[in-house]
């Protein structure tokens, strides 16, 4: 079976851009121009379950990203040249373990301009390494919509990637029971409800701290069909049946 190719059906991957000023929009325009040279541009590393993204030409600054987030950093950590700033979101239902903290952390330079992205390794396995490298390269060929701020990807776009998507024994273990189970499409969703360890800037800070993560699964295999999350108004969308290469015409 073929998927269809619509845009409005193949959207993989697409952040929001709510009420920019003028600079930060065109510096996120700057920076989304430059994934479409990914090789030149940027760097990926993977290790100890974490994905990094180094930014070789860094053009967002730390005050964008206060700006963006209306949000302090959870925490920061001074550096030889720059500083890291970390944002915890912690499960809601259980926010004392550990291990169920959903940790970014963004590395900026003596010019205070983002030079490192890094994902921990509770996020990876709602979004495991191989499939996010492939969702954030396709935003290199996504197509701008000015008026929503909305940067969306078609299907025939998209890197096709040869692995396993995540699976539903593996994300108990990791996450424990979500927040909420039902049946939505003829899938199983989950939905799991994490709030930033960050002071807000504002009322609208406040709400930003919320962060959801819904998972859809194949009822039959337990796979991991997609994913859609937001957090800090960055919103994720993943569809692994678009990514994951088919073997024939099926």
């Amino acid at each position: 079976m073929r998927f269809t190719r619509s845009l409005f059906n193949t959207l993989l991957l697409s952040f929001f851009l709510f009420a920019l000023s003028g600079c930060v929009y065109f510096r996120l325009l700057e920076a989304k121009n430059q994934l479409a040279d990914f090789e030149r541009n940027f760097r990926v590393q993977v290790t100890d379950d974490h994905f990094h993204l180094d930014f070789l030409h860094p053009v967002l600054l730390s005050e964008d990203f206060r700006y963006l987030t209306k949000l302090h950093p959870s925490r920061i950590e001074k550096l030889p040249q720059g500083y890291r700033w970390y944002l915890d979101f912690h499960q809601m239902d259980s926010p004392a373990q550990p291990g169920k903290t959903i940790v970014f952390g963004m590395t900026f330079n003596g010019k205070d301009k983002l030079s490192g992205w890094d994902f921990s390794p509770v996020f990876l396995e709602m979004a495991p390494a191989t499939f996010l490298e492939a969702s954030i390269r396709s935003l290199g060929k996504g197509k701008v919509d000015e008026g929503r701020r909305q940067l969306k990807v078609d299907a025939e776009d998209l890197p096709r990637v040869s692995a396993a998507p995540p699976n539903r024994r593996k994300i108990l273990e990791v996450l424990g029971h979500p927040a909420e189970e039902s049946l939505k499409d003829g899938m199983t969703l989950y939905v799991y409800r994490f709030k930033a360890d960050a002071v807000p800037l504002g009322e609208e800070g406040e709400n930003r701290r919320i962060a959801v993560a819904k998972l859809y699964f194949n009822p039959v295999t337990d796979e991991l069909v997609k994913m859609s999350s937001r957090f800090v108004g960055l919103k994720i969308a993943i569809d692994y049946r678009k990514l994951i290469q088919l073997s024939g015409p099926g």
